[in-house]
């Protein structure tokens, strides 16, 4: 039978496909092909019928994976939390991420002028008209998240388009909630994005992953392919990275996770570990969201006690 075997040179990972062979009595390892990265694997497999995991097992440390279930049990035993601790942690949250993830993107609001914008109404003077629609939009876009994360029903492409249509209301409604009809390319990278028609095809694959029941470090590292697929396939023309972070807590949130952010600070790490998971290496990818995750329930559980 075929395997997949993972294999590191120098920085960067490689896929073998690896058969079992008899020969004289002696069982040996035959390679029967090579693949440069998760992507390609992965496409081998699915069309040949062979398991393969990309970001599977081992992409979180152990000692970190059994912190983060114990955590996260800590606080399924606090839960339910009080109601009024629950809106200051929502509020909390709802400025903290729509700060960060805009940051992200290259917006300049602070966080105390993003607090401002969407607390008070206030307009800051040298930002943009559309600086001010991206914090307001993707602060609605959280509340439709939680809606969804509450809810029971299957997560649909309906649902995600109309996520994506709230990230870009009045800022570019051309293209909010449809997927790009034409080929884009990430500045900076040599990265070559999927062709446009492939694109509803492709995200298959992410709802999917959306509606996966897997719970504790299985939901993680489902977060992380959510979040990881999303960026890789760049089904809208723009909006992408800020549809990702919320499709990743989605995801979270569904298995009893508390929202995650992934910080302005880390931006520098989080575009190096996306480059690495193009090369087959999903480690820093998964290490930095498993590291948030923790954060964030670390911030549940003293704001519980």
């Amino acid at each position: 039978m075929a395997f997949f075997r993972r294999r590191k040179r120098g920085g960067t990972y490689y896929y073998e496909l690896v058969e079992s062979v008899r020969e004289g009595g002696k069982v040996r390892q035959k390679v029967l092909e090579y693949f440069p990265s998760a992507k390609e694997a992965g496409d081998y497999a699915k069309s040949h019928g062979i398991g393969f995991s990309g970001a599977g097992a081992g992409a979180i440390e152990g000692r970190l994976a059994s912190q983060i279930l114990a955590k996260l049990g800590r606080l399924e035993s606090l839960r339910p939390l009080p109601p009024e601790t629950l809106r200051r942690l929502r509020e909390k949250f709802e400025v903290d991420m729509t700060y960060n993830s805009n940051a992200i993107e290259g917006n300049r609001l602070t966080l105390r002028e993003t607090w401002l914008v969407l607390r008070k109404g206030m307009t800051i003077c040298g930002k943009t008209v559309e600086e001010h629609l991206e914090a307001t939009n993707h602060a609605e876009a959280i509340g439709l998240l939680e809606k969804m994360a509450g809810g029971k029903s299957r997560i649909t492409e309906m649902g995600v388009l109309k996520l994506h249509a709230v990230i870009l209301d009045k800022i570019d409604p051309q293209n909010a909630g449809f997927y790009r009809h034409e080929q884009v390319f990430i500045q900076g990278s040599r990265l070559s994005l999927p062709n446009w028609r492939k694109v509803p095809e492709l995200m298959k694959a992410v709802y999917s992953e959306l509606n996966d029941k897997g719970k504790g470090i299985d939901a993680l590292m489902s977060a992380v392919k959510v979040h990881y697929e999303t960026v890789r396939v760049h089904p809208f023309v723009d909006g992408n990275g800020r549809l990702a972070r919320l499709l990743m807590n989605l995801r979270l949130m569904r298995a009893g996770f508390p929202p995650t952010i992934l910080r302005r600070g880390e931006r520098r790490a989080y575009y190096s570990a996306l480059e690495k998971a193009d090369k087959g290496d999903f480690r820093p990818l998964s290490m930095l969201i498993a590291k948030d995750v923790e954060k964030s329930l670390d911030l549940h559980i003293e704001a519980a006690g």
